[in-house]
């Protein structure tokens, strides 16, 4: 047996001990992959895994116990290890060992108080040497000073600490450093010095919910404090202190900025130059501010963005001149949702943009609502719909006896375009008055084992059964051929098909959304059409369900509506007028052309 990954987990009642011993004595020449979790251990022997027959061990997961003692000679038998996950303990100690191959650390959620110097030989070398990945997040370390001896270390993140202040050495050994996250750090961040931030191959920087005050750094330090981060792509201030002077002296030498999250940060009014040239910004968040407007110009630097977030501000008015065209051209999600709009002619624009754009218009419609004037508070933005007319009371009374005139015709080829009950009503009229001119059947039922074959989807079966088929058959006296009922076992599906439509005298399609994306329905029509060519129209009775939309709209099947005529089903008034046209056309004489009496 070759074991490659082992979990030990959520096991209390075992001691740290007895696993040892197992692990001492288990073929472990493959392992990989150790993971010892949630135990609630409060210590690990020296020799824990000591005695483990393998040197390709590479991950080790400690983590969600009660370990207070982190000793790196534990794995000190493990020359391939990459990477050490031990978060949600309460380790406070380290006893210190080197680990030339590890490249990920994790320490998150434990005690640590203070930082450890991962240094060895006097300060000259580094434990670590490979290490690119370290998270000390969530523990209670109040003082970092410099980090020191992480030569390749990319990624550093020791948010939710307690640490007041960034000092100007904080982070200037860390030469590889490219990702930092400093998400909550300190809950209140007091103080960031001059040159706290020298780190040129920076590409993401985490200032998250730091609720740090960036007026108390003077000008020259705004406009210093990431100037040498050149290559910053990712900038997150969410949750600090902004204003429209200080934001672009941040920012302004950022020229490869791609993300930008300004949630939060008590921005007001934005005016024209707030936004310095950021050529290729793609990510622009603003919600969650005191946002209530900005000059013509504000997005006119930053028009290659994708994604703008705009949400839960004071906006009330959105004009044509709010966001430019080259904007509007790139961008592809927006957010305007929860702020308190005015549904007033000033917003025709607006709306109307809504409607037709193609741009992904996030939480829209439920979220985008009036709040003034006060006859509109509450009203969805898309269910207001101001006219040209309405806003420029001066042409109304000139067209209103036109409008009312074209509004009635207009009326009224709706009504006798659409109505489903004037529709059916037509359609029994018209059947009556071919029996009064006494035509005859080519064929008669008679000649048929079955009065109609009956052609549906799956997802109608229920009407079918218990509402056509069962009123048609128990009142009426009509016998029809249903594929769930009527189909022979054993019998391939297109030979039941081509059997039974032969002893059917008539046939029923009924059609819906299901019906016209089902390939096997579309076989049906194909058949169907023979019979129409060969019997005429009235040898096919048409139900619609539904109206088809246009995607599921097929070529054979429009041809089929447009050549015979179709009975639109309707539940409650007017059903009793769609059933009789059903039993009208069922009854009514097969031939085309009719053939009249002599």
């Amino acid at each position: 047996m070759t074991i490659k990954s082992l979990t030990i987990s959520s096991e209390p009642s075992l001691r740290p001990t007895n696993v040892r011993n197992v692990l001492n004595n288990m073929k472990t020449a493959n392992l990989k992959s150790l993971n010892i979790s949630d135990n609630n251990w409060v210590f690990l022997p020296d020799d824990m895994f000591q005695g483990i027959k393998t040197n390709r061990i590479e991950n080790i997961i400690l983590n969600s116990n009660n370990l207070h003692l982190l000793n790196f000679t534990w794995f000190s038998s493990m020359p391939h290890l990459k990477n050490l996950r031990v978060s949600f303990n309460k380790i406070s100690t380290f006893t210190q060992e080197s680990i030339s191959s590890l490249k990920k650390l994790h320490l998150d959620s434990n005690d640590i108080t203070k930082f450890p110097k991962f240094c060895i030989n006097h300060g000259n070398n580094s434990a670590f040497p490979n290490l690119r990945y370290l998270s000390l997040s969530n523990n209670n370390i109040g003082n970092v000073g410099a980090f020191r001896c992480f030569p390749s270390l990319k990624i550093l993140k020791i948010g939710d600490n307690l640490i007041d202040r960034i000092h100007y050495n904080t982070f200037t050994e860390l030469k590889e450093l490219t990702n930092l996250s400093l998400q909550a750090i300190g809950k209140h961040l007091k103080i960031i010095e001059d040159g706290a931030f020298n780190l040129p191959l920076l590409q993401m920087l985490s200032l998250r919910d730091c609720h740090f005050h960036f007026v108390s750094l003077s000008p020259t330090a705004q406009s210093s404090m990431l100037s040498s981060c050149k290559d910053l792509r990712v900038l997150d201030l969410c949750g600090n202190y902004l204003d429209s002077t200080i934001l672009p002296r941040i920012i302004s030498q950022l020229q490869q900025l791609r993300y930008l999250n300004l949630e939060d940060t008590k921005l007001g009014f934005l005016p024209s130059n707030i936004f310095p040239e950021l050529p290729v910004i793609e990510t622009l968040i603003m919600r969650l501010n005191r946002i209530y407007g900005w000059d013509r110009n504000v997005f006119a630097h930053v028009t290659s963005l994708h994604y703008l977030d705009l949400r839960h501000n004071l906006i009330n008015i959105i004009n044509e001149s709010s966001f430019p065209t080259a904007l509007l051209q790139n961008l592809k999600s927006i957010s305007l949702a929860k702020n308190p709009f005015a549904c007033i002619c000033e917003q025709i624009w607006f709306v109307s943009w809504l409607r037709q754009t193609h741009i992904t218009l996030l939480q829209y419609p439920t979220l985008y609502y009036c709040t003034t004037p006060g006859n509109y508070n509450g009203v969805l933005l898309k269910n207001y719909k101001p006219s040209f007319l309405s806003c420029n009371p001066i042409f109304l009374f000139v067209i209103s006896i036109s409008a009312l005139a074209c509004l009635l015709i207009l009326t009224m080829i709706i009504f006798l375009k659409c109505n489903t009950n004037v529709k059916n009503f037509l359609y029994l009229l018209k059947v009556k008055q071919f029996r009064r001119q006494g035509y005859l059947p080519i064929l008669n039922s008679d000649d048929y084992e079955y009065h109609a074959f009956v052609v549906y989807c799956d997802e109608n079966r229920m009407w079918v059964h218990d509402d056509f088929v069962k009123k048609l058959e128990n009142e009426e006296g009509f016998k029809f051929c249903i594929h769930h009922r009527d189909f022979e076992v054993g019998e391939s599906i297109s030979g039941n098909v081509d059997k039974l439509l032969k002893k059917s005298w008539k046939v029923v399609v009924i059609i819906s959304n299901a019906f016209a994306k089902s390939e096997w329905c579309q076989w049906e029509v194909d058949i169907i059409q023979e019979r129409r060519r060969r019997q005429g129209r009235n040898a096919l009775l048409l139900v619609m369900l539904e109206n088809i939309t246009s995607k599921n709209m097929t070529s054979p099947l429009r041809t089929l509506l447009d050549s015979t005529p179709h009975l639109r089903y309707t539940k409650g008034i007017g059903e009793n007028l769609f059933w009789s046209a059903v039993i009208a056309d069922l009854r009514k004489a097969v031939g085309q052309p009719p053939i009249s009496e002599l």
